[in-house]
């Protein structure tokens, strides 16, 4: 096995052995925790029930309540009468409260009382006026009503000082002690102990049926409620939520039974029994929240408009209510999977419905050890199947394991399993990363070595693009719209009897090099060199939707490297050189093409040929870069603005019947003189006045007295002038020479 195949499955089996050490616990990772918190609500609001059970409702202390009947606390009275009124007037069959009444109500009235009996002796013998707790009483004796109240746990910045309970607890819950299978001591399971609490005054707890926390002390780390507990642990006796106290007292109010089981030398708590209603839970005895949907999902209606009798009778007769708060200022809004911001008398109204209706979701003790052992089997087949795999069947698998096990998750959420989802969606794509990654890196290494071989035979430029695509080694080519360019040195014979034959391949590199330096910098394809001569071309084998820009300024590039190049040469003693270059643009044909022995990628074609011809044309006109019509009108407007231009001539090449116009390509922008003279000049050439012609060919040359396209033009327009054309002559100039 090479080296680079091993390193792939070290790398895949690291990754295998972090998730499952992750998912066993041993290293746990905050980021695959956040995961899989986020799998977990985007399940829950994927699966939300249609609508929540009618039968619960929440008694709102909302903001128009507050601003009716003024700022919490409201006075106590004003409580009995909200309560007596939902029971007398609405007939609700149950009411909870998400509230606590921990300090006495103050009442000037009856503290002055003593003072008053003996300064008016008509009440000395009256008894004090009933205080607002005390009415508050009565009023929760008449009725079934489940107090609220919470724990708190000390903190260690403050547990030296420790703040002491107030009010008192509501009688514990009683457990069920069958002679077999005895429930295990409640100090043996690791259930949430907290230290003291905030419960309601004496007076009213004893008057209320029952009461429960309503405190959440397992809000995960992102502080969003998940779960909450059904009961905690307070001095080794069991006291339950507001939502179970609440369920409790329906069922007339049963013992509870711990399903717990022993194992591994500890207890696990699995859930919670009440007169057969069977809860699952965490170790904690936590449940997960059983979402109905977002806020506002369960009816709600104002306390004020209750005092005001403004409510539907209907909307709570028979039901059971839960009074709380959805005002921000009382403090009491969470947040949850379904909604950034829900009151917390919602969450015991889902937990209630939950408990009514048995359904919670719950997550197995052996949910942890089944995703274990799934990781270590899918991390196997992957870190042995992958890296023999293409790329395409990779990716097609690795679509297929992810449907398939996202499938295989959500078919155990609707049988009311919570299995960890993101740990092995991760997996998948973390080792398809990886293995993705090695695969190029191993393709790549070979295609450098298939590179560096061929580079020997063929063009470097042309390397990737074969081994990239081998398929494009087809001798029959393709055909594609392309820009040709054909460049040749001016009087190079010449020149090189000049140069000692030693000496000239160095002046050759010294030539061609900059050149060539141009051309790829424009993104051409050398197609080959021919002594001096260069043929190039754009838009192959990389697609180029701007092939004819680059080549033309490709084109305007190499004869500024000439200029560089002449510098140098007149420096070692050598004369300039010149140098001719002609651009063409249509279709051709590209492709490797040559024989069994050797083949080269090249272009061929009439408008190959036609790009030839151009070239040789600029010996004739006198101008360094001629382009085709053809060519020009490639070029965006944008771009034809940023490219001095003038036409030069309509001409029939040799071997061709088509007619093809030309355009020089200028150095530099002539200035608006000059220009409005060559361009009229050429339209009244076009149109047969030569005479006009004449003129404005004349204006140019007096601009620029070495223009050698002004001064063919003159020449041209004397002759037609003593020769005129023939009367059907269309401005189109044939050439018998190539």
């Amino acid at each position: 096995m090479s080296r680079a195949r091993w390193l792939q499955i070290t790398g895949s089996a690291l990754l295998v052995l972090w998730l499952l050490g992750e998912q066993a616990g041993f290293w746990p990772s905050p980021l695959l925790q956040r995961l899989e918190w986020i799998s977990y609500d985007q399940r829950v609001n994927a699966t939300l029930p249609d609508a929540a059970p009618e039968q619960i409702v929440v008694v709102d202390i909302d903001e128009a309540s507050l601003q009716q009947l003024g700022q919490w606390p409201w006075p106590r009275t004003q409580v009995a009468e909200l309560i007596q009124t939902l029971f007398d007037d609405y007939q609700i069959q149950l009411l909870g409260l998400d509230l606590v009444f921990a300090e006495q109500e103050q009442n000037l009235l009856r503290q002055q009382w003593q003072q008053l009996r003996r300064e008016y002796s008509a009440l000395a013998d009256s008894d004090p006026p009933a205080g607002g707790d005390q009415l508050l009483a009565r009023t929760i004796s008449n009725y079934p009503v489940v107090m609220g109240y919470y724990f708190e746990r000390t903190n260690p910045t403050d547990a030296a000082n420790p703040t002491a309970s107030t009010g008192i607890l509501p009688p514990p819950l009683v457990l069920q002690r069958p002679e077999q299978n005895p429930p295990p001591p409640l100090t043996e399971l690791p259930l949430i102990r907290p230290d003291r609490y905030s419960a309601n005054l004496p007076v009213l707890q004893q008057a209320a049926l029952g009461a429960g926390f309503f405190d959440n002390p397992t809000v995960d780390a992102d502080g969003i409620f998940r779960r909450v507990p059904l009961v905690q642990d307070y001095q080794n006796q069991l006291y339950p939520s507001l939502p179970l106290a609440m369920f409790q007292l329906l069922l007339g109010q049963p013992p509870v039974a711990l399903d717990a089981h022993f194992a591994g030398d500890i207890w696990h708590l699995e859930g919670l029994d009440f007169g057969g209603y069977y809860f699952p839970t965490d170790a904690r005895a936590a449940v997960l929240v059983p979402w109905y949907g977002p806020s506002g999902t369960f009816t709600r209606v104002s306390a004020a408009d209750v005092l005001s009798g403004s409510v539907n009778p209907g909307q709570l007769s028979g039901r059971i209510a839960l009074l709380g708060t959805s005002a921000p200022g009382l403090m009491d809004l969470r947040s949850t999977p379904v909604n950034a911001v829900f009151p917390g008398v919602e969450i015991h109204a889902s937990l209630l419905a939950g408990m009514l209706q048995m359904n919670f979701k719950h997550q197995p003790g052996y949910a942890t050890g089944m995703t274990v052992v799934g990781l270590l089997l899918l991390g196997l087949l992957m870190t042995w199947l992958y890296p023999r795999l293409p790329a395409i069947a990779l990716l097609s698998i690795s679509a297929a394991l992810l449907v398939a096990h996202a499938a295989a998750n959500l078919y155990a959420w609707h049988q009311g399993l919570v299995l960890p989802l993101a740990s092995g969606l991760l997996l998948v794509v973390l080792l398809t990363g990886w293995h993705l990654a090695c695969n190029f890196w191993r393709e790549s290494a070979a295609k450098r070595q298939v590179a560096a071989q061929f580079g020997l035979y063929v063009p470097p430029e042309l390397v990737n693009d074969i081994v990239a695509h081998p398929e494009a080694q087809d001798l029959t080519g393709q055909v594609k719209e392309l820009t040709v360019l054909f460049s040749d040195v001016r009087g190079f014979t010449s020149f090189a009897e000049q140069v000692p034959p030693a000496q000239l391949t160095t002046v050759m590199n010294q030539l061609l090099s900059p050149v060539t330096r141009a051309i790829h910098e424009h993104r051409g394809t050398i197609d080959k060199y021919m002594g001096d001569a260069v043929m190039a071309f754009w838009g192959a084998p990389l697609p180029d939707n701007d092939h004819a820009w680059h080549a033309v300024q490709g084109a305007v590039a190499m004869q500024r490297a000439l200029v560089d190049t002449n510098q140098q040469f007149r420096q070692q003693g050598l004369p300039a050189l010149q140098m001719g270059i002609g651009v063409h643009t249509g279709a051709m044909n590209v492709g490797n093409m040559g024989s069994d022995f050797r083949m080269a990628y090249t272009v061929l074609g009439d408008n190959v040929n036609l790009g030839s011809r151009i070239e040789g044309l600029t010996k004739v006109y006198g101008t360094p870069i001629l382009i085709s019509e053809d060519t020009c009108q490639a070029l965006t407007a944008e771009q034809r603005q940023q490219l001095p231009l003038r036409p030069v001539d309509k001409v029939r090449v040799k071997g061709r019947q088509a007619p093809v116009m030309l355009f020089q390509v200028l150095s530099e922008t002539p200035d608006e003189k000059s220009r409005y003279a060559l361009t009229s000049g050429w339209q009244a050439y076009q149109q047969g006045d030569f005479n006009a012609a004449l003129d404005y060919y004349k204006a140019a040359l007096a601009a620029e007295p070495d223009d050698a396209l002004a001064l063919l033009f003159r020449d041209r327009c004397h002759y037609y002038l003593q020769e005129p054309p023939p009367a059907d002559w269309d401005g189109v100039f044939t050439h018998e020479q190539k």
